[in-house]
């Protein structure tokens, strides 16, 4: 990767920053390395900006407040501090000796042919290998200027210290569907992409784009290619309760599933119905409450459970039953909900609060991915059309709210502030 040296470095004050920085790109193979290995379809005598170059400027730009679409990362390239564009890689003019970045054409242009699987493969792999024991201040800070603590963070040490997680849970993971609402594929249709949420770490395990013609649960055996979930606790919501991607589970992976039933399997809801009816009497000793307080109203999920004989589903070990009950502060009952499922995970290996949490921790895909992406990243409005652009602008964004979290940040919007202030914070938010 070409480094500029430090005799052309012309920001004042930073030499020490960017020495370091260089001596982690030669010694320690991070970000830009695997990147790197991303087919780069471009004629080489023709390249100016390499593909490592060209991602890490989106990874870096995407993480500042502002970053939502090409025209503002390419702005905020041309404004970025000449060590931090060294650090890149970005082209070095050799007539003035200054770090040049990509600009927006190229960006687009260079993007939109890149293979967004292989993006999403590489982001993933990164933030599975990344360090993940920092303590106190993000890394990067400056000596003597604390991040402020977030809302978000004492609300969630606040929740914790209220509701205590049950013993032997396994560690579990999310697959849900997203829609880029404003992206559209080359031939019509809408962009479309599935993912795989660690609902512990919240970061993306994997991410695949959905074909034109297909649908999630065809994807969800080549999204699962080549990872160890043996023993691991996979959710999924309705659309996913087929008998294919149960044994596929349950076969190919050694892994649990835990899965909503709705009226695409009506025979099984029908059976579910039947197991789970009865008085609370008669379900005393596999029921179990979580009532759960915050955000302006106040949620309790009873869930009972029952043996699942007979049912002809592969691997089905339990069924359950969840009764939702919302409310405002005030402890007023306004909605009712009650959902079935099923699972494979035997009664001695999860109980019915073990299964309780492994429901709502499903949702974290929704709350810690997706909305995340929508509001904050502003990616249902983004209009990108070309090529793979979509898929590899949501692949970036994974790999940017991944690296937030894994330095402790809660409250993605206030992460972005807090690097986009000072640039140079960047240079050790990812391990380049």
């Amino acid at each position: 990767m070409p480094v500029a040296p430090s005799s052309l470095i012309h920001t004042p004050g930073e030499g020490e920053i960017a020495k370091d920085t260089r001596s982690r790109v030669r010694h320690r193979p991070g970000l830009l390395a695997r990147f790197s290995s991303i087919e780069d379809n471009r004629c080489a005598s023709k390249v100016r900006h390499t593909l490592e170059a060209i991602l890490g400027v989106m990874a870096f730009g995407s993480a500042t407040v502002g970053g939502n679409s090409i025209t503002a990362i390419s702005h905020w390239a041309h404004e970025a501090p000449q060590d931090v564009l060294a650090a890149l890689g970005c082209w070095r003019d050799p007539l003035t000796g200054r770090c040049l970045p990509p600009s927006e054409r190229t960006l687009r242009r260079v993007l939109a042919d890149v293979d967004g699987n292989e993006v999403d493969r590489h982001a993933a792999a990164y933030l599975a290998e990344s360090p993940d024991d920092r303590e106190g201040q993000p890394a990067g800070d400056p000596p003597g200027s604390p991040m402020p603590r977030e809302r978000e963070a004492r609300r969630a040490a606040r929740r914790q210290r209220r509701q205590l997680m049950p013993e032997g849970l396994l560690p579990s993971a999310a697959f849900d569907g997203k829609v880029l609402r404003g992206a559209r594929l080359p031939g019509g249709g809408q962009v479309r992409l599935l993912s795989l949420f660690d609902t512990t770490g919240g970061t993306v395990v994997a991410q695949r784009q959905i074909g034109a013609k297909s649908t999630e649960v065809p994807e969800l055996a080549p999204l699962l290619t080549g990872l160890d979930l043996a023993g691991m606790v996979l959710t999924g919501d309705a659309l996913h309760t087929v008998r294919e991607s149960a044994r596929h589970l349950t076969g190919d992976h050694r892994a649990h599933y835990v899965l909503l039933l709705k009226d695409n399997q009506p025979t099984l809801l029908a059976a579910a119905i039947r197991a789970l009816s009865g008085t609370d009497t008669d379900f005393a000793t596999r029921t179990h409450t979580m009532t759960d307080r915050g955000h302006g109203r106040t949620e309790t999920r009873t869930i009972r459970t029952a043996p699942a004989v007979d049912v002809g589903f592969p691997g089905a070990a339990q069924l359950f039953r969840i009764l939702r009950y919302r409310g405002g502060l005030d402890g007023v009952r306004i909605s009712k909900e009650v959902v079935f499922g099923l699972s494979s995970l035997p009664a001695d290996l999860a109980g019915p609060e073990h299964l309780n949490h492994y429901v709502r921790s499903h949702w974290g895909v929704e709350n810690r991915e997706h909305y995340v992406r929508d509001v904050t990243f502003g990616e249902d409005a983004g209009q990108v059309r070309t090529g793979q652009l979509p898929h590899v602008m949501a692949a970036i964004r994974n790999l940017v709210i991944g690296a937030f979290r894994q330095q402790g940040h809660s409250n993605i919007a206030h992460a972005r502030r807090h690097y986009g202030y000072a640039p140079h914070r960047l240079l050790t938010l990812f391990s380049l």
